[in-house]
This record gives C-alpha cells, sequence and structure tokens, in this order.
C-alpha cells in the first residue's frame, strides 16, 4: 500500500520500525519536512535487538534527530503488533490527547495488515493513511518477488492478514 496523502501533518504516528534502525532517519526525515504531533513506540522486548524495545533503543535516535521527547509516547502494553496497535489507540484517550488523523508508519510490506489492525482499533472519526518505508533488504511493491527474503516476508504477511480476516488474531 502506498500513502494516499489525505491529510497533511498527522495528530498521531503509530511507529513500527522492528528492529530495523535505518528506518529511524526515514521517520526524522519525514518529522523535519511534514511534521506530526505525537509518535508512539513499544516497549515489547525484540528478539533481534538482544531483548531491548524499540522504545528503549529507538527513543534516544528520534530525540537526537529532533522529534521533543515528550512528543514519544510509550507504549506499556502488548508484545504482538495486533495488541500494540490496540493500545497505541488507548493511550491518547487515556492521557486527553485530542487527534483524528493518524499515519500508521512501519516497513512498506507491512501496510496492508497495520491498515487493517488500524481500521479494527481506530475511534470512531480516526481517519487513517498508512506510509511505508524501505529497509536495507529494499523490499517494496516493485520487488519483492525477486528475492527469496521479499517472497518470504510478503507471504508471511498474506497468512497474517489470513488470519485477521478470519478473526483468530
Amino acid at each position: 500500500m502506498e500513502r494516499k496523502h489525505i491529510f497533511s501533518q498527522p495528530d498521531l504516528v503509530i511507529y513500527h520500525p522492528g528492529h530495523y534502525a535505518e528506518l529511524n532517519q526515514q521517520i526524522i526525515q519525514f518529522y523535519k519536512q511534514e511534521g506530526f504531533s505525537k509518535i508512539t513506540l513499544s516497549s515489547a522486548p525484540n528478539r533481534f535487538m538482544s531483548g531491548m524495545s524499540e522504545y528503549e533503543m529507538f527513543k534516544p535516535i528520534l530525540v537526537e534527530g529532533g522529534i521533543p521527547e515528550n512528543d514519544i509516547i510509550h507504549i506499556t502494553q502488548g508484545s504482538t503488533i495486533e495488541e500494540i496497535v490496540r493500545y497505541s489507540f488507548q493511550i491518547p484517550l487515556q492521557q486527553s490527547i485530542q487527534f483524528k488523523n493518524v499515519l500508521l508508519v512501519g516497513k512498506s510490506f507491512f501496510m496492508r495488515r497495520f491498515l487493517m489492525l488500524g481500521e479494527k482499533y481506530a475511534p470512531e472519526g480516526s481517519v487513517l493513511d498508512v506510509m511505508g518505508l524501505t529497509d536495507d533488504r529494499g523490499i517494496e511493491k516493485n520487488n519483492w518477488a525477486d528475492t527469496e527474503s521479499g517472497k518470504n516476508r510478503v507471504i508471511g504477511e498474506l497468512e497474517r492478514i489470513s488470519l485477521l480476516l478470519k478473526g483468530t488474531i
């Protein structure tokens, strides 16, 4: 999926970089060019980052890149992406933060499922868009079928989407 640009300057960015540190430079660049009010990072441990979380590992990078520390929302609940998306939508309500325009940001091959999860958990009246980032593997819509790694990632996403549609996740 590609960004539709249905709004500018999101109120909330739900950010899921996984363990790909190179995505942080892309979100920092986006912040400098377009801006956003708040961004979420998860505290779920990541086995690829020696058990550290995205929040622990990447918050300092985002702050150093110019994103204000108090604009980074720490998602402390949930360990799966489905739970993280659900709790990301609950945090602003708990903190009395108003938002309408929500941008879901993560790896490009993950955007379809990310949007489906956003639509499932977003409060009524929310406007959602996605922005796919490309990690160092370079998996994108035009080339995913060119490598075994790309095929595996996309097929894995299709399997997860199938489970989501069946209601088993």
